[in-house]
């Protein structure tokens, strides 16, 4: 009698094992259905994406045909290279910009570093600037020499043309370097004109820079 009982409980336990397999397998294939849009632009749904169909994206469906997963379509070779190219460029563009921030962020801890008020700014700029001048005049006051000796060669020269003698070799090649330094002394004052419009331009900006600064203080 006990082993007829043991036997039937064995038999029950078999049946319900068996049971809960089944919910389980219909769950699982009630739950895998999938469908997916095939060549011709028709809507198919079944257990297996195709093969040929596999790449292009499908639903997951559960049993009441409530959408319960998406797949996305496999991107391309050339939309894979793509993407990479744009995250280099991201990436790269992100790498400059926090160069940029260290550049500016050190910038700015010299400015503060080097003046104390706007007074200190105005005044670095005007000596500068004095500076620059400086070497202006003293090139225009060459010029005026130069200019003088050269009308005196030029005047000799003449007057012996006048007269009908030739004019000295070394009186030639004088008046022609002296045009020469004339010439090169107006390029210096040139680039000296430049140089003061790039310390005025660079002192505006660290002046308008070292104002934010206090401001955010």
């Amino acid at each position: 009698m006990n082993a007829h009982r043991a036997k039937t409980c064995i038999t029950e336990t078999a049946r319900a094992l068996a049971m809960v397999s089944a919910l389980v397998f219909a769950g699982t294939a009630s739950a895998g259905i999938k469908c997916w849009t095939n060549h011709e632009g028709v809507r198919e749904c079944g257990n297996v994406v195709p093969p040929e169909y596999a790449q292009e994206g499908h639903e997951e469906k559960s049993k009441s045909g409530r959408t319960i997963g998406v797949q996305d379509r496999a991107q391309s070779a050339g939309e894979l290279a793509a993407e990479k190219a744009e995250q280099a460029t991201k990436a790269a563009a992100d790498e400059a910009a926090n160069a940029s921030a260290k550049r500016q962020a050190e910038s700015d801890r010299v400015l503060l570093a080097t003046f104390a008020s706007e007074d200190d700014l105005t005044m670095a700029r005007d000596g500068q600037l004095t500076n620059v001048e400086s070497q202006i005049k003293l090139s225009e006051t060459h010029i005026k020499k130069l200019d003088k000796s050269l009308d005196q060669m030029i005047a000799g020269a003449a007057d012996a043309e006048k007269h009908n003698k030739p004019v000295p070799k070394d009186v030639s090649s004088s008046i022609e370097d002296t045009r020469q330094q004339i010439a090169d002394e107006k390029k210096f004052i040139a680039a000296r004109r430049a140089e003061e419009d790039a310390i005025r331009e660079k002192f505006a900006g660290d002046i308008a820079r070292f104002r934010e600064l206090h401001q955010k203080r």
